[in-house]
């Protein structure tokens, strides 16, 4: 192939005609000619640099007049790339929040259980008369939220009563004709377990007939004149409450006194009720059990029963539990279970209402702090308890409950102040508090007690005891309150008012398995100073509950009032392990080392007490004659 030839470039350029030249290179150009020009002028050139110059100028003045539109449109630009973004943000979280709210809204469907009433069906003649479809259920709608509002203080959160008629919002959503009460009573009845009743009125030879129907129950009909259509109503209306809420019902029943009707639907449930329900009917059996018949072994059968079918159930079980060992005077097992218990109170259950996770989270906190011998917790928990309680149960019996810790705490003043609240009362007033709860509360005797004035102490015990006596019939339990409380307690104010013998045989009529009555015994014998029995009865006593500090702290006053000083603060070495807390053992171990001579250590001893009774006045005559001698 022939190699292409390429012709030389002429200098000024091709015949179509000067292309422009860059700046740089007519800078390049003007070198050379300038160069040259120092040779001869060029008129040609100069003329070009002028245009070239003025092109320049021309340029850069359009550059600047073109700067702030450029500006201007750049920053418009970002702003609709802002603005864009924003938007398509907002469809986000818009969708976004639509499907929240539609996921809330069919969860809430899902964990409905509730009820709902449907208007019933009515004659002409009677709807003529007023007495249409949407009155009758409203007036049995009436009846159902009364029972509600009559059990709002019941251990089991409550199912929505509600008609179907009422007005809702009339939004439609897009694409669907639905509105949005519409979509949510789609999901309700598609996810959730809402209940409905529905019934009719007819009319009978001797008046009405008012027949209710909920779910796939059978329905239930009642009959009378057409004047009684309340009562009917009310009848109406019980059935479906029991079917719906059985326990609440039981409640219910209770409150009321028709105590038969209630142990047959407790009873029931515990037999034929979901397991989600059994549970908490056998716990109720056993409180019903304890309550009304003084029953303890089925009260503890029923009670143990009821454990292992769900959280909310099972802190109930173990409050039956804890009640049946307090009546029974097992102080053992009072103490292990109410550690148990006292875990789980403080956990909000989805079984339990929010009065009983309120209530029971402070009362187990306090019944454990007061079981354990730590009395000015236990009253402080109480007085939290009766701030924080919005029910009003607890608005006199809390402050009762903490004045019988302050006693016990030998904080005479505060016990004085909180027992206030029984002025023209007495404590008979809160017996039955007492009773159901099994919580030791009795300010008055104790008060007496601190103050050494035993004779009061024993009038208290006797009045309370008297009245037990007048109603144990309606309320058996009382019988087992006098046996394994009120009697030991009488005997021990019997000892100290001088009554050794008659408070022999007062406690030997208590039971051989109680705690407070095997103390009672040894204390009874140090008085008569028998050391030989008073050392059997407190050796029983620490036996049978081993955990519990009381028996070892009256033990080691019973050795240091026979002069075994060793012995004694053996004793309460062992009871300050079992309650470090406990004030008494620390004051008696300062009270035998003191008789030992050893006055530093006993003021230590004494120190340590005052953290746990600051009131104490003995301990403090006790501790500022310790300091003397330590000196």
């Amino acid at each position: 192939m022939a190699e292409r030839i390429e012709a030389p470039e002429p200098e000024g350029g091709s015949e179509a005609g000067p292309e422009p030249i860059s700046p740089s290179a007519a800078m390049a150009i003007g070198v050379r000619k300038g160069r040259a020009a120092r040779a001869r002028p060029d008129p040609e050139f100069d003329a070009f640099l002028r245009k070239q110059s003025r092109l320049i100028d021309i340029q850069t003045e359009h550059l600047h007049e073109q700067r702030e539109l450029i500006l201007s449109r750049l920053r418009w630009g970002r702003f609709n790339d802002r603005l864009r973004a924003l938007l398509q943000t907002m469809t986000v979280l818009v969708g976004l929040a639509v499907v929240i709210a539609i996921a809330a809204m069919a969860w809430d469907a899902h964990e409905d259980n509730g009820l709902v009433v449907d208007a019933f069906s009515v004659p002409a003649d009677l709807a003529g008369d007023g007495l249409n479809g949407e009155v009758v259920a409203t007036r049995f709608l009436d009846r159902l939220q009364a029972m509600q509002a009559a059990t709002a203080n019941s251990d089991r959160p409550a199912k929505s009563f509600q008609n179907n008629w009422s007005s809702e919002i009339k939004v439609e959503i897009p694409q669907t004709g639905l509105t949005f009460g519409e979509f949510e009573k789609l999901l309700e009845e598609k996810l959730g377990h809402v209940s409905h009743v529905s019934g009719e009125v007819l009319k009978t030879p001797g008046g009405i007939a008012l027949t209710a129907r909920i779910g796939d129950a059978p329905p239930q009909t009642f009959v009378g004149p057409e004047a009684s259509f309340d009562d009917l109503a009310q009848k109406a209306a019980e059935a479906v409450y029991r079917t719906s809420q059985p326990y609440r019902y039981t409640e219910y029943l209770e409150r009321r006194g028709r105590l038969d009707e209630a142990f047959q639907v407790i009873a029931d449930l515990a037999a034929t009720g979901q397991s989600t329900e059994r549970g908490w009917a056998y716990a109720k059996w056993g409180q019903l059990d304890l309550n009304y018949h003084g029953d303890v072994p089925s009260a503890e059968a029923h009670g143990s029963r009821g454990l292992g079918y769900g959280p909310g159930s099972d802190v109930q079980s173990r409050i039956t539990l804890v009640n049946s060992a307090v009546w029974s005077g097992h102080d053992e097992d009072n103490l292990r279970l109410s550690r148990i218990l006292d875990v789980e109170d403080q956990k909000r259950l989805p079984d339990t209402s929010d009065l009983f996770y309120l209530e029971n989270k402070l009362l187990g906190r306090a019944w454990l702090q007061f079981s354990e011998a730590d009395y000015r917790s236990s009253a402080d928990t109480w007085l939290r308890t009766g701030r924080q309680d919005s029910s009003g149960d607890f608005d006199v019996f809390a402050p009762v409950m903490a004045a019988t810790a302050f006693a016990l705490d030998h904080d005479l003043g505060a016990a004085r102040r909180n027992a206030a609240v029984l002025a023209g009362k007495g404590e008979a007033s809160v017996m039955w508090q007492v009773a159901q709860g099994a919580f030791q509360a009795l300010p008055v005797y104790w008060i007496a007690a601190e103050s050494d004035d035993w004779p009061a102490a024993l009038n208290d015990a006797r009045g309370v005891d008297a009245w037990l006596s007048a109603n144990r019939a309606q309320r058996p339990i009382y019988a087992l309150t006098q046996r394994v409380w009120i009697w030991p307690l009488e005997a021990l104010a019997m000892s100290r008012a001088g009554d050794v013998a008659g408070a022999e045989a007062l406690v030997n009529q208590t039971p051989l398995d109680c705690y407070l009555c095997l103390r009672v015994r040894g204390q009874t014998a140090a008085t008569g100073r028998d050391w030989p029995t008073a050392e059997r009865w407190f050796a029983e006593a620490a036996r049978q509950a081993p955990s519990v500090p009381l028996a070892y702290s009256e033990w080691g006053d019973e050795r240091l009032g026979k002069g075994d000083l060793a012995g004694a603060i053996v004793e309460y070495q062992i009871a300050h392990r079992k309650g470090p807390r406990f004030a008494d053992p620390l004051k008696g171990w300062g009270d035998a080392l003191a008789r030992q001579g050893k006055w530093s250590d006993a003021l230590a001893k004494y120190d340590e007490a005052l953290e746990y009774a600051p009131a104490w006045l003995r301990l403090h005559q006790a501790r500022d004659a310790a300091a003397q001698h330590a000196a």
